[in-house]
């Protein structure tokens, strides 16, 4: 992550002070029920009547409940990046655009588009539910104008005792130096992981502990 990116960004939304049509980032209405996330895993819409260049808001959660890295903040759009930082406890910086010029949202095609994944984990064994905000939403236009939106969202992330054991994909992807694998356990009992290759060789085995049931 390079700070010229973000003087780019600062720069694009300072072009123009004109305010648009109306839009909105928002939690992507399947993976939520009366704003609360189950699992950790966050899917985020952006809704506008107009084109979308950039996003940028700050995340604000409780860092003694859920733990948040760079790489579980993940561009759900082909050839948009997205520059993210976890410096503070509990606040995660987020940025998204292209540094090619194209569109996260291009209205021509669609005027709804799923744009960013954010995996929370939980810290100690979390279980219950945990607020978290996202803030100083400021979405860009072509022109780098500045869109009217709603500048902040509120709902909690929750986690309780799974009802089956379950194993979820990698992310971002088994190719990246750090990769996550999510499990969850609705039992107790002695956990083991282990990466084969396509040969069905044993490659590492990443865990093989007791663990309690949770997430």
């Amino acid at each position: 992550m390079n700070n010229p990116k973000y003087i780019i960004m600062v720069l694009l939304l300072a072009v123009s002070n004109i305010l648009a049509k109306d839009a909105v980032l928002k939690i992507k209405k399947a993976n939520t029920a009366d704003k609360i996330i189950q699992n950790g895993k966050i899917n985020l819409s952006v809704e506008s009547e107009q084109s979308i260049k950039g996003i940028q808001f700050d995340i604000i959660y409780n860092p003694k409940e859920l733990k948040l890295t760079e790489n579980g903040i993940i561009s759900k759009i082909s050839n948009i990046d997205i520059y993210s930082s976890v410096k503070d406890e509990g606040v995660a910086k987020v940025l998204m655009f292209s540094m090619e010029g194209d569109n996260i949202l291009d209205v021509n095609l669609n005027n709804i588009a799923e744009v960013i994944e954010v995996n929370f984990e939980p810290v100690n064994m979390f279980n219950g539910s945990s607020q978290v905000e996202l803030v100083n939403i400021i979405l860009a236009g072509n022109a780098g104008e500045q869109i009217t939106s709603e500048t902040r969202s509120v709902f909690d992330v929750s986690y309780f005792t799974p009802l089956k054991t379950t194993i979820s994909k990698n992310y971002p992807n088994p190719f990246n130096p750090s990769t996550t694998i999510n499990y969850q356990l609705s039992n107790a009992g002695e956990v083991t992981l282990i990466i084969y290759d396509l040969k069905g060789s044993e490659v590492k085995t990443l865990v093989h502990e007791h663990h309690e049931a949770a997430y």
